[in-house]
């Protein structure tokens, strides 16, 4: 008896102990970076972490002081477990947060200090909650963790209580018969004074409108306007969907790590780092296919089954002075088909030519769009044909009409298949602006055009074709329509066509046509860089690359782009690569139908010991992007 007390002990110890970090990784995350070498990460200080935007919107609290002066290893952290940072996106909700082992729980509550522990509800389960976030601990292993109920899913249950209920419409309104009197009174007295008066409006003969009386509409059965319904109903289903995925981790054991073999697998790595995206899932996910699920449930089944296994999978590397990301883009049979036709081109050595050697940012890029298109076509219209609706018949009408009518050999012949860009630098231009001024007391806005300065990046883009007569044949005749576009000595040239105040020059010669603001490129270098341009080894290297090859002098690009370039959200992901150095480089394997490789290097200035900030940045790069 003793012996199976025993024995039941044990079995117990080790269930909670054995638990390992990756295990509480919630099986609905579709992007996981997880740090196999944490060892890196221990002189990292907690105050340098939480200025990264995935430990920002994960864990705000953590910025009322409790981290001053601590470094990780002080946190109570366990560096023999991996740390893995995680994002999920459901039909109902969006999870982020990240999974890590504790060595020190005393230590790890000096950092998390305002958590309050809850009722857990699991047997060996702790949980602790501050506002939004939930820190879960089991064994030796913690999740932090937030769940967000998606904006529309929350809408659709707030909007189905509040007019089931019989309540108006809840923006409420302004006290209609209040305004229409003093609006009319108003009005009235204004007429009188100036027909009276003529020219002259005396302002104390005027009634001026009381303070217009809002009142919002409230609920008939809880009393609460439908802003505050709505957080009630936020909240509720943030916890019933925390219970949910929670229910699945402790009750039914649904982590990522079983759900996925391909996921387990990639953890079995022995790099310094793995990451993990499902893009099948990502593109299920996608609202356009939470369209197509309700109107036509067939074809979504059938682009889905298309896009089952799409997944990249990737290790990371700590060297000396680099580190080095290997990886690879799987994906099913049928698209991988139709990526091993896009991507089997011969590459087109004449763009070489003009690629300079100390470019600050280059790319080349070689498809072949017209078999590509013809064997999307084989496997994408048996799909169309299955469906009956009247509106994908259509179509797949037109569709199969444009297949036969259009002029193929003139369509891709315009677009042979090797693209390359380059980015030298910026430039000075000056531009007009328009400056808007309010006045507070008439409520009206005056326009004034000033000149300004602003900084212009330097871009080139250009690919091969079969067809040079296509492009010059549209060049000519827009310049008929519009005295911007001329033709000057063997190039043409668009005036005012960047910020409304540089031009952009077109040069349509040795089966290329390049698009290009650089003057010097068109005027002095139409025919290439000669000795100047990428020649030996380096072209070699690229003529021998799979279908993509890239490189990007950091320091020099991404903190020279001027931020009026991006949207807001984009200037999120730019601003978190600023102020690097170093150089990158892309190379690409050939494309089978089962996968293409990818190999990015990345060298960075400074010891090893930096490489831990490397690896940061590079998480909430990921990040923001998977957002």
């Amino acid at each position: 008896m003793k012996q199976l007390a025993l024995l039941g002990i044990t079995l117990i110890f080790n269930s909670a102990f054995g638990q390992q970090s990756q295990d509480l990784i919630p099986k609905d995350a579709v992007t996981v970076l997880s740090i196999n070498n944490m060892s890196v990460f221990q002189k990292v200080s907690l105050d340098e972490l939480i200025q990264y935007d995935f430990m920002i919107d994960i864990q705000q609290e953590l910025f009322d002081g409790s981290t001053a002066g601590k470094s990780i290893k002080e946190a109570g952290i366990d560096f023999n477990q991996k740390l893995n940072v995680f994002y999920g996106k459901t039909y109902d909700y969006e999870i982020s947060g990240f999974t890590f082992g504790i060595s020190d729980k005393e230590k790890l509550f000096t950092v998390f200090d305002d958590f309050e522990q809850e009722q857990s509800g699991y047997p060996s389960v702790e949980r602790y909650s501050s506002y939004f976030n939930q820190l879960i601990i089991k064994g030796n292993s913690g999740l932090l963790i937030r769940v967000e109920p998606l904006h529309d899913r929350i809408s659709d249950v707030a909007d189905s209580i509040w007019y089931a209920r019989g309540n108006d419409y809840y923006w409420g309104a302004y006290d209609d018969e209040f305004m229409i009197d003093n609006v009319e009174e108003n009005i009235l007295d204004v007429e009188t004074e100036e027909i009276i008066n003529e020219e002259i409006v005396f302002e104390d003969t005027i009634t001026e409108p009381g303070e217009y009386v809002f009142e919002e509409v409230k609920d008939i059965v809880s009393g609460k306007t439908y802003w505050e319904l709505r957080d009630s109903v936020s909240f509720s289903l943030q916890i019933t969907y925390l219970k949910e995925l929670t229910d699945g981790l402790f009750l039914r054991n649904e982590s990522l790590i079983n759900a996925d073999v391909r996921f387990a697998n990639q953890l079995k790595s022995t790099s310094d780092g793995v990451f993990y995206l499902d893009n099948s899932r990502n593109l299920e996910k996608n609202q356009s296919f939470w369209y197509m699920k309700t109107m036509f449930p067939g074809l979504y089944a059938e682009l889905k089954d298309l896009y089952t296994g799409n997944v990249i999978v990737g290790d990371i590397f700590l060297n000396e002075k680099n580190i080095q990301f290997k990886v690879v883009s799987n994906y099913g049979e049928k698209l991988g088909s139709v990526y091993q036709k896009l991507n089997d081109s011969k590459f087109d050595k004449n763009i070489l030519k003009y690629i300079q050697k100390d470019n600050s940012a280059f790319f080349t890029y070689n498809i072949n769009l017209r078999e590509a298109y013809e064997q999307a076509y084989d496997v994408i219209v048996p799909i169309l044909e299955k469906e009956k609706s009247m509106q994908v018949t259509m179509n797949l009408l037109v569709l199969e009409l444009l297949d036969e009518y259009i002029n193929k050999d003139a369509l891709f012949g315009s677009y042979k298949g090797s693209m390359f860009g380059t980015f030298n630098g910026i430039k000075k231009v000056k531009t007009k602006k328009i400056i808007f001024d309010y006045d507070e007391e008439t409520w009206e806005y005056t326009e004034q055009e000033v000149e300004a300065e602003e900084d212009m990046p330097i871009f080139t883009l250009g690919f091969s074709t079969d067809r040079p007569d296509i492009a010059e044949k549209i060049l000519k005749r827009l310049s008929r329509a519009t005295s911007q576009i001329e033709q000057v000595n063997d190039h043409w040239v668009f005036y005012d066509a960047v910020m409304e105040s540089a031009p952009l020059y077109f040069v349509n010669k040795n089966g290329l046509f390049i698009i290009t603001n650089d003057e010097d490129l068109a005027v002095n270098h139409s025919n290439g860089y000669g000795a100047n341009a990428i020649t030996g080894k380096k072209a070699k290297e690229i003529k021998s690359n799979g279908f993509m090859y890239a490189e990007v002098d950091w320091g020099k690009t991404i903190d020279r782009l001027p931020r009026d370039m991006f949207t807001g959200e984009q200037n999120e992901i730019v601003d978190a690569m600023r102020g690097k150095g170093g150089m990158i480089k892309l190379t690409s394997s050939k494309t089978t139908k089962q996968h293409t490789k990818f190999d990015l290097i990345y060298s960075f200035e400074g010891s090893f010991e930096n490489s831990s900030k490397y690896i940061l940045d590079f998480v909430n790069s990921i990040y923001l992007i998977s957002k």
